[in-house]
Order: C-alpha cells, then sequence, then structure tokens
C-alpha cells in the first residue's frame, strides 16, 4: 500500500510537474553558466610591506593624573592611529592626494591590534601581546611601500606625543575654566546664606531663647483676662436689660428722644389736642369746625413729632417711625433715663473689649504661625550650609586635580614606540583554480532534482485537499463521522458531452452503489424519518448527482420518493430527467410553492419518482425558504411520500441547509476526493454540531475503479472498514469531467 505522502507527492507532481522541471532546467542553467565561465587571470603583483608599532615604557609617575594618562596612551584604536593630523602630515611629507590618502585608509592599510591575531594554521587565538601590526600593501614597487608604511609608524608615534600633551593641556584649560565656575557657585551659596541669617535670624534666635513662647503665653493670659472683663460687662449689660425692658438699641433711641424739649414739647401738644379732642367730641359732630381743627393741629403736630424724631435719631429709612413708637420711646422719666445711659456706657466698654479681645488673638495666631515655620526654617538653614558645604568640597576637588594636571604636565611622554620597522614581505606564488566541468554540472542537474521534488512536496504538503479515499475516511473517522458508502465517478458523458451524469437506465451497474447508500439509511434512521437533506462542503462534490440518483435508487426499490430541488441560488437541473421546469415559478415562487400538487412533476422515465423543481435562481432565497408555503409543502410530503430527499446548497455558499435542516429528519454530507478541503470539512463539522444538526453520516463521491458489487450489504459502511476494489481498466482517454455541481 503506498504511504499517503507519497501518494500526495505523486498527485502534486502530477498538478505541478512544470514547476519542478523549471527548477531542473534553472538549476542546471546556472551550472552550465558557471562551469563554462574562463578561467581567472592571475592576479595583478602586489608588494606588501609589515611594521610593528609597540607601547612605551613609560617613566616612573609621581602624580595620579600622570599614571592615569599611561594608561589612556595605551587604549588606542584605528580612528586613533588614522586621525586626520597623521594623515595631514603623510599627505604633506609624501605630496599625495585626498583620494590616494582615503584609498590607503579604506582599503590598502591593515591595522591588527593586541589580541587580534589569528593563528591560520590551528584556527585559534595567539597569547595576547603589546605590539601592534601594521600591513600596507601597494600594487607598484616595495620601495614605496615601504616608504608610505614608515612615514605613517613615525607619524603615529608623533601623534600619540602629541595626543598625551594635548590631552593633558586641554584638561588644564577644562579644569581653569571649571574652576572660576565653581568658586561663583561658592560665592553665590555663602551670599544666599548670609541673606537668609540676615532675614530669617531674628525669629530663629525668638524662637531658640524662648521669647517667641513666652509671647504667645503673655497673649493666652491677657485673653483670659478680656474675657473675665466681657463676662463682667456682659452681666451688667443683661441686669439693666430686664430692668428697663430695652435693648441697647432701644436705650440709645429712647434716651435721645426723651432728652430734647422740642420733642417733649410737641408731644404735650399733641395730648392736650386729643384732651381737647375727646371733651368737644361729646358735644359736636365731626364735620363741626371745632372738630376738623383739632384734627388737623393733630396731624401738624404728629407730622412735627416724626420730622423731629428722625433728626434726633438719625433714621435713614425713607419709612415714617410710627407715631405710637415715638411717644412711647420719649417717655422715659429721669430714673430710667439714667438707666439707659448707664446701659448705652456698658455696651460701649464692651465693644472695645471685643476688639481687643480680637487683636490679641490675631499677634497670638502670627506668633504661633512663626512658631510652626520654625521646623522649615531650620530645614532651609540646613539645606543652605549642606549647599556650602558642597561648593567649598568640589572647589576643594577641583583645586586638587588642577595642582595635579599641572604636576603632570612635565611627566608625559609618548605611549608608542617602534617595535620593527617597516620591511617589504615577498607574497607567495599565484597557483590557478582547477574546476571540473563535468562535477559542476552534475552537482547543478542534482541540485535541480533535489530542489524541484522539494517544491513539489512544500506544495503537497501546503495543499490541505484530501486526495484520496482513504484520507477523507481517516479524517471522517476523527469527526466521528460515519461513512454510509462510497459512490463512483461517472464516465457517461466523456464520450457526448451532452450527457448527464443522472443513472437514468434501471440496468446500469453504478446504480447499484446508490441502492447500498439507500439501504444503508434506511437501516441507520427509523421508520418515521422519510426527509433526508443533503448538502456539500462546496459546488463541485456532487451533492446534486447524489441526491438525484439517490432518489432514482429509491424510487427503482418500489417507494414512492419525492426530490425536493432546494437550492434556490441556482437555476433548476430537472431537464436531467426529462422534465421542462415551469417559466412562472421564478415570478411568483411563493405562489408556486403554495399550489402543491401543480408544482410537483411525475418523472415519465421513471415510475415512482416525484421531482419539485427549483424556482431558482431567486435574489431572496433565505426568505422563501422561511417561508410558510414551503414548509406546508413539505410537511404535507412527509405524509405523501416514502422518501422526500432534499438538494440543499452548499455550506461555503450560504446557510440554507441550516434553514431548511428543521424540516428534515437528517443531514447526508457529499465529500469527494481532490475536491474536499480538510480545513472547510472541520469547519462545517464543527458548525453543524454548534447548530446541533443531526448528521446522519457522509458519502464519499467521485471514487474511482470502483467494482460493482455483487451483492447490497445491509450494514452502513464503517470507519475502520475496508472496501474490497480491484484495478478497472478504462480503455478511453478520461476527460476532467466531474460528476458534482
Amino acid at each position: 500500500m503506498v504511504p499517503p505522502i507519497v501518494k500526495r507527492f505523486l498527485i502534486s507532481f502530477g498538478q505541478n510537474y512544470w514547476l519542478g522541471f523549471l527548477t531542473f532546467i534553472a538549476s542546471s542553467a546556472i551550472a552550465g553558466v558557471v562551469a563554462f565561465q574562463p578561467p581567472a587571470q592571475p592576479p595583478k603583483p602586489t608588494y606588501k610591506a609589515i611594521g610593528q608599532l609597540t607601547f612605551s615604557e613609560p617613566p616612573p609617575a609621581f602624580t595620579s593624573t600622570g599614571s592615569q594618562l599611561q594608561q589612556e596612551g595605551r587604549a588606542v584604536s584605528k580612528n586613533t592611529l588614522l586621525s586626520e593630523r597623521v594623515l595631514k602630515g603623510v599627505m604633506e611629507k609624501l605630496q599625495l592626494t585626498q583620494e590616494e590618502i582615503y584609498e590607503i585608509r579604506q582599503k590598502t592599510l591593515q591595522i591588527t591590534f593586541p589580541g587580534q591575531e589569528e593563528n591560520k594554521d590551528k584556527k585559534t587565538e595567539t597569547p595576547q601581546s603589546q605590539v601592534i601590526v601594521l600591513e600596507y600593501t601597494d600594487k607598484q614597487s616595495p620601495t614605496k611601500a615601504t616608504l608610505i608604511l614608515e612615514t605613517f609608524m613615525k607619524e603615529m608615534v608623533d601623534y600619540s606625543r602629541w595626543v598625551n600633551t594635548s590631552e593633558l593641556r586641554g584638561k588644564i584649560e577644562a579644569l581653569s575654566k571649571r574652576l572660576s565656575q565653581v568658586q561663583k557657585e561658592l560665592r553665590a551659596a555663602e551670599n544666599k546664606f548670609y541673606r537668609y541669617i540676615s532675614q530669617q535670624g531674628s525669629d530663629l534666635l525668638a524662637i531658640q531663647d524662648g521669647s517667641l513662647f513666652s509671647g504667645i503665653t503673655g497673649s493666652q493670659q491677657r485673653q483670659r483676662e478680656l474675657q473675665l472683663s466681657l463676662q463682667e460687662i456682659e452681666g451688667r449689660i443683661n441686669s439693666l436689660i430686664n430692668q428697663l425692658g430695652l435693648t441697647p438699641e432701644q436705650a440709645y433711641t429712647s434716651v435721645a428722644l426723651s432728652a430734647d424739649p422740642i420733642l417733649a414739647n410737641l408731644r404735650a401738644r399733641i395730648l392736650q389736642t386729643e384732651i381737647e379732642f375727646e371733651r368737644r367730641q361729646i358735644d359736636l359732630r365731626p364735620e363741626h369746625p371745632v372738630i376738623v381743627k383739632l384734627l388737623k393741629e393733630k396731624k401738624a403736630n404728629e407730622s412735627l413729632l416724626q420730622q423731629r424724631a428722625k433728626e434726633l435719631i438719625g433714621s435713614r429709612d425713607l419709612t415714617p417711625i410710627p407715631l405710637s413708637q415715638i411717644r412711647q420711646d420719649s417717655s422715659l422719666d429721669p430714673g430710667r433715663q439714667q438707666l439707659a445711659s448707664q446701659l448705652l456706657v456698658l455696651q460701649t466698654e464692651r465693644a472695645g473689649l471685643i476688639k481687643q479681645l480680637q487683636s490679641i488673638v490675631k499677634t497670638e495666631q502670627q506668633l504661633r504661625q512663626q512658631y510652626e515655620k520654625f521646623p522649615d526654617k531650620q530645614l532651609q538653614q540646613a539645606g543652605l550650609v549642606q549647599a556650602v558645604e558642597f561648593q567649598r568640597i568640589v572647589y576643594q576637588n577641583i583645586l586638587t586635580a588642577l595642582v595635579d594636571a599641572q604636576a603632570a604636565e612635565a611627566e608625559t611622554v609618548g605611549s608608542l614606540t617602534v617595535a620593527f620597522p617597516a620591511t617589504y614581505q615577498p607574497a607567495p606564488p599565484w597557483q590557478p583554480e582547477n574546476r571540473s566541468r563535468t562535477l559542476i554540472i552534475l552537482a547543478g542537474a542534482g541540485i535541480g532534482i533535489v530542489g524541484g521534488a522539494g517544491v513539489i512536496l512544500l506544495l503537497a504538503l501546503l495543499d490541505d485537499r484530501l486526495h484520496s479515499p482513504q484520507e477523507l475516511r481517516d479524517a471522517l473517522a476523527d469527526r466521528e463521522v460515519p461513512i454510509l458508502g462510497q459512490l463512483p465517478f461517472i464516465y457517461r458523458s466523456l464520450v457526448q458531452e451532452d450527457q448527464s451524469p443522472i443513472l437514468l437506465e434501471g440496468e446500469s451497474g453504478d446504480l447499484s452503489f446508490y441502492e447500498r447508500l439507500r439501504s444503508n439509511l434506511r437501516r441507520l434512521v427509523s421508520d418515521t424519518s422519510k426527509v433526508i437533506l443533503i448538502t456539500s462542503i462546496t459546488n463541485e462534490e456532487g451533492k446534486s448527482v447524489t441526491a438525484y440518483n439517490l432518489a432514482i435508487a429509491s424510487a427503482q426499490a418500489g417507494k414512492r420518493t419525492l426530490l425536493v430541488e432546494a437550492d434556490l441560488r441556482s437555476p433548476s437541473k430537472v431537464q436531467w430527467l426529462q422534465i421542462t421546469p415551469d417559466p412562472e415559478a421564478s415570478i411568483e415562487p411563493l405562489r408556486y410553492y403554495a399550489a402543491r400538487t401543480d408544482a410537483i412533476s411525475l418523472v415519465p422515465a421513471i415510475a415512482n419518482l416525484y421531482v419539485l423543481p427549483s424556482p431558482g435562481p431567486q435574489r431572496q432565497a433565505a426568505a422563501i425558504i422561511e417561508s410558510s408555503e414551503l414548509q406546508l409543502l413539505l410537511k404535507d410530503a412527509r405524509g405523501r411520500f416514502d422518501m422526500v430527499i432534499v438538494d440543499s446548497p452548499s455550506l461555503s455558499r450560504c446557510n440554507d441547509a441550516l434553514l431548511i435542516e428543521s424540516l428534515t429528519d437528517g443531514l447526508l454530507l457529499v465529500t469527494r476526493p481532490g475536491l474536499t478541503r480538510s480545513s472547510l470539512l472541520n469547519e462545517a463539522i464543527d458548525q453543524l454540531s454548534e447548530a446541533e444538526v443531526p448528521v446522519l453520516g457522509a458519502v464519499i463521491n467521485g471514487v474511482e475503479n470502483l467494482e460493482v458489487p455483487s451483492t447490497i450489504p445491509l450494514e452502513p459502511i464503517g470507519v475502520d472498514s475496508e472496501l474490497s476494489t480491484q484495478e478497472k481498466v478504462v480503455e478511453q482517454k478520461k476527460v476532467g469531467v466531474r460528476a458534482g455541481l
């Protein structure tokens, strides 16, 4: 038995052999081009000069700066050795151009630092040394190569001495500038500390010697004394208020009105007029001139009384003061006037004491705020002291470093010296490359064969189609979907293209496979299950052919069978059964389904077979499927027919099969080798499981070289069962005609 991977490779090879052939041709062509390349020409002669620099032994250093500079002088790099100063010195001495110097820097001059040498024989690094190796390659002469390298080495040594000295001078200059700046910062910190002490020193001293605390205590004692005085005065004020029955404001008004002689005269005149009015009123009528005159005199006196009272008490209210209140407030006797005057004096003393108490409380609050700010002021003072000390330390450190750098200036020498002068090194003789053209071509052909096979194998692995019935059986077994049968690939339309894949002839051998499928369905489902829904994953797996031929097998078995074309998104295929569809059905599909008897047609060529043609294609197919007319028609068909087979659209196209599934007793899934994809199959089974759709099983359609069974089995084909097959010779050429839509 051929392994599945080999079969996949063979199928992919049959489909993509041209791609592998192109890969083989391309690899062979490249190998041929490489093999017939002309032999390499001997290189032009070059002259290499080699020299060595080493680190010089520094003299004894008596300062830390001198020791540090000696260590820094050993940390050199390629950019340091080939600095602008070195390149400029070489250009001036050898009269070179800018382009020549650039080429030397980038290409012909190589510098190897300590620790970078490689042992070419053992491919390991040699022990580190203190030697810098310089190699220069020239195309003209060994003398020029030696001269250029020697000049570079001298300029590098001089540059090392200049760098150490210049770095030291630059450090001294930087330290001098920094020292001046730090000195200014130190003075600024000291001035800031002195200003703070001059502003806040008295407060800090007052807190420290206790005078501020004494002031707070004295203020509290004075507050208690004033509060006692206020309590005494308020007691006396309350006693006078109880005696007089007047508030201080009322007492002020009464004293002012009672002490005025004009007001007393007006009040006496009003009283006299009232007495005269009472006496005259007994004998005279209200309209008598005397009565009228008395009333006018009374009114005039009352008006004068109100004006005088307003002048005395200074009322700013535009509303006139009532006469009754004026006469009542101005009727104090001398004794009560004296008590009212005492009440006013006590009220004045009370207001003065309250002002004093408020002033003392405010002063105490200010003293307390100063006392509460004492920790912050202490922190500010400590921070200023620390800032001054920090600036002094920085100043002292920079001053020490400056003195150290000035002392180290005399100790500095160059860090590099010439260890080995520039010397010419002869190059080894050139040996031409020996290539075998035959071996290169064979290697290219082998790579092309392997590459082409790899490309074909990669395409086979990336293709998720299930190419063989065994792969389909394994995939369905993994998802626990029973296999109800295998259906053959129908070749009847190979010779004549107008032939349909429907098996109308009863003696056709291929029809026996559909009879086996029908018997497996009857064994699997109950007797009450009559309506079978047939669908597929995609449109090319043969669901419609399966539905038609299964209906023919059922009708020939003596069962009254109805075939329902439920794919309303495609045209009807009843012409396969030699039936002409109703042209008006697509115009009014609901009325078409409402006329149940007229919609169903009898197939003339096959007894017991009826068909309900599709009025498609329809734009609103889902609405028609969910209509009550179609549902009533299917319910009526359940009682009139022994078996109802519903051909629905594929699951990848739409959800019409899921909409009509509730009117059926189960779903039959159609698959086909070479067309069914593993990913879509698993997705469809997951979708059916989530929708709780009863899946009766699956059939494998389009299986080639199936042997016509001698007997019809009574049990469905299990997942692990082996189907007996043998090779079937097909003499005519197979044109790629598929058995499904």
